[in-house]
């Protein structure tokens, strides 16, 4: 409380009254005519800060010009944190910290995170970030905006001495967090609860890991999470649809590090030893690290092509080697090869099944060594990809098959002479119709996806062609369901819903419209929310689509 104890009682008081009413200001948010009444009585007081003793709350009155009508909630939030920083009345829950015996001796190992919290307003919660980080053996803690840092007494008293063992700087942007993390090679990956989220419970981490959490009101922006590499959220069954900052990245940061540490227990080698030092023995366990991490649009299995192949889009996808292992090196001459070898990871797979039910063919399950099923003994994937360009340590690809976040294990050029034997026979795929069905949107589906993709829905397009292009009404291996028109089918993509029409005896499919999964009365109900996406429902529905008039 140094700064508040240094002002004379008149300006402790104008600093308490702003403090305060500031708080009301935020409480009465919605509500325009209180807002408009708190708004008016905030500037009359930090108008009054010109007057002041103190010259630390005198230079506090520039805020006024900041104090617009039409500002908006984080708006207000971001002018009153120098004013709470002044008065000392960040959270004071440092006062029931207990410290207990420290193990300075204890053996390190660092764990390859780096948080980046943005523009957290309590010192409570960046203390305690810092202390947890330090705590799990993280890497190094970044902060950025206007979030507090250890070098203040607040947050000092809360990360209690953690500070001075883990790396942490304070940067001017976010962004600028995100494209330092990225260019060092680490996958990144914001908390935060949004349409696109991805469940904690079924999260497969990337070794190198760049944490983003944002605000503890306003969370991270939109414009932000366009930035990040994946959308991470911890489900909740409570009424509550959300945690506290500190503590959710405490569930978060513990599952990446008991994650990181296993499979640390299974494959201890360090990347860089010699491969002959990892086995000696064919009967030996061969150890792998990932010498990269494969980036694109499909992030769940069910929205990635059965064959890269049979991806005629135009899209790129994006191949990052982590540095510090000379593999600009190990890239020289690649760049002749029109295609190259992946070897990669079933990253989303944990299990595997001696017999499996391939994606089309007769209802028959296969042995899956006779099978691309990513089901296997050993979760290892080969795939042929176009090599577009290299630069530096990021490979442009394209007709691919690998979900966002594959780890890369090792890439091989592509030879014709050698790789390709067309007449091969082909077991029992043979006789399999190769016919693909032509899948057409009408004017009215096409603008609502294009409505979709800018709100953050960007792999709809992807999943129906994906689905419908080989036995679209096979509803044993899809979530396809047959409507009350005739030839008219559903097909479900998470909780949206596309309907489409397949005339007799063609291979054509229209699909003719899209619409919300939720019904009337379940989108009515705001308490319960578990996917967190009833208000993109909602104004999806409010939408009047220029094709449908």
């Amino acid at each position: 409380m140094k700064s508040a104890i240094e002002l004379r009682p008149p300006d402790l008081r104008l600093l308490r009254a702003i403090v305060d009413i500031g708080h009301r200001l935020e409480s009465v948010w919605i509500n325009f005519e209180a807002r408009g009444v708190e708004l008016q009585a905030l500037r009359a007081n930090v108008a009054a800060c010109a007057n002041a003793e103190s010259f630390d709350l005198k230079r506090l009155a520039l805020h006024l010009r900041d104090l617009h009508d039409d500002m908006s909630a984080r708006h207000l939030a971001a002018i009153l944190v120098p004013f709470e920083r002044l008065l000392g009345k960040a959270l004071r829950d440092d006062e029931f910290l207990v410290s207990t015996t420290d193990a300075p001796d204890r053996p390190r190992q660092r764990a390859p995170m780096v948080v980046i919290a943005d523009n957290l307003r309590s010192a409570f919660n960046v203390g305690a970030i810092v202390r947890t980080s330090e705590a799990l053996g993280l890497e190094a803690v970044w902060l950025t905006g206007y979030t507090p840092t250890p070098d203040e007494d607040k947050t000092a008293r809360t990360s209690m001495g953690t500070e001075s063992s883990i790396q942490w700087q304070s940067l001017p942007r976010v962004s600028d967090g995100i494209q330092r993390a990225k260019e060092a090679g680490y996958t990144v990956v914001a908390l935060e609860t949004a349409a696109v989220s991805e469940s904690l419970d079924n999260f497969i981490w990337p070794e190198r890991v760049a944490l983003v959490v944002g605000n503890e009101r306003f969370g991270l922006e939109a414009d932000i999470l366009k930035q990040v590499d994946r959308v991470l959220k911890i489900p909740l069954y409570g009424v509550k649809n959300s945690l506290n900052v500190g503590i959710a990245f405490g569930i978060a940061a513990n599952h990446y590090r008991q994650n990181f540490t296993r499979v640390r227990a299974q494959h201890p080698a360090p990347l860089a030893a010699p491969l002959a030092a990892r086995t000696s023995q064919a009967s030996e366990a061969l150890m792998l690290q990932p010498i990269g991490v494969f980036h694109g649009p499909a992030r769940f299995p069910y929205e990635a092509r059965r064959q890269g192949s049979e991806d005629l889009s135009a899209s790129i996808g994006t191949i990052e080697l982590y540095p510090g292992h000379q593999f600009e090196q190990a890239l020289d001459d690649l760049q002749g090869f029109e295609r190259i070898w992946l070897i990669y990871r079933f990253h989303h797979n944990h299990s595997w099944k001696p017999k499996t039910l391939p994606p089309r063919g007769p209802h028959v399950k296969r042995g899956v060594f006779a099978t691309r099923s990513p089901y296997r003994p050993n979760p290892l994937g080969l795939s042929v990809v176009e090599l577009v360009s290299i630069e530096n340590l990021r490979l442009k690809v394209r007709g691919f098959d690998l979900l966002d976040g594959t780890p890369i294990y090792d890439i091989k050029p592509y030879l014709p002479y050698s790789d390709a034997f067309p007449q091969a026979r082909a077991g029992w795929t043979e006789g399999l119709s190769t016919e693909a069905y032509q899948v057409a949107l009408s004017p009215l589906a096409e603008e609502q996806i294009r409505w979709l993709e800018s709100s953050g829905i960007d792999q709809f397009s992807g999943f129906l062609l994906a689905q419908l292009e080989y036995d679209p009404t096979d509803n044993e291996r899809k979530r396809v369901t047959q409507t009350e028109v005739e030839n008219e089918y559903c097909l479900s993509y998470r909780t949206w819903r596309a309907d489409f029409q397949i005339p007799p005896g063609t291979k054509t499919l229209l699909i003719h419209r899209l619409r919300s999964g939720y019904s009337t009365s379940d989108l009515a109900n705001h308490t319960v929310d578990p996917y967190a996406d009833k208000a993109l429902h909602r104004e999806f529905n409010s939408v009047r689509f220029r094709a449908n008039e």
